[in-house]
């Protein structure tokens, strides 16, 4: 992720969950500077951004800190690659990887379940009172190809 990306990125967050809802923000220019952001490209313009950490830094793993999509470009695989592209950086520093769900953010839920993330744990009012945050955790293998 670059600069010029972040005012696509902030369009992003301004028309999803759990954003929206939380009336949070992220502090792109922060990640940045840690090489932790990164965005798909589509058809010239941003398609979606991550953010994570793949050293260890939650019970020995990786940790996504964010996820979006642009509304045009959902269920077209972009979540997908971007999450695949994370699990194969972190693969490189640790087996497990970690996230945080709003418990009223049932797309992502079923997102994150269906990239084989199991809810492990629970921390009501983390962010707000009245809305917990479900722990996804997934255990991250190395895909070996084979030649010829």
């Amino acid at each position: 992720m670059e600069p010029s990306h972040i005012p696509a990125c902030r369009e992003i967050t301004t028309s999803s969950e759990p954003w929206k809802s939380l009336k949070e923000q992220i502090d792109f220019t922060s990640y940045i500077s840690l090489r932790q952001a990164y965005v798909c490209i589509a058809a010239g313009c941003v398609a979606g951004f991550i953010i994570f950490t793949p050293e260890p830094v939650f019970a020995r793993g990786g940790y996504l800190r964010a996820i979006g999509v642009k509304p045009v470009y959902r269920r077209q695989g972009i979540g997908n690659k971007l999450m695949t592209f994370a699990e194969s950086k972190t693969v490189q520093h640790s087996q497990f990887f970690y996230l945080c769900v709003s418990s009223f953010n049932k797309k992502a839920q079923s997102f994150y379940k269906k990239m084989g993330y199991k809810k492990v744990g629970e921390l009501p009012g983390l962010i707000r009172h009245g809305v917990t945050e479900f722990i996804y955790w997934k255990r991250l293998t190395i895909t070996i190809k084979k030649k010829g």
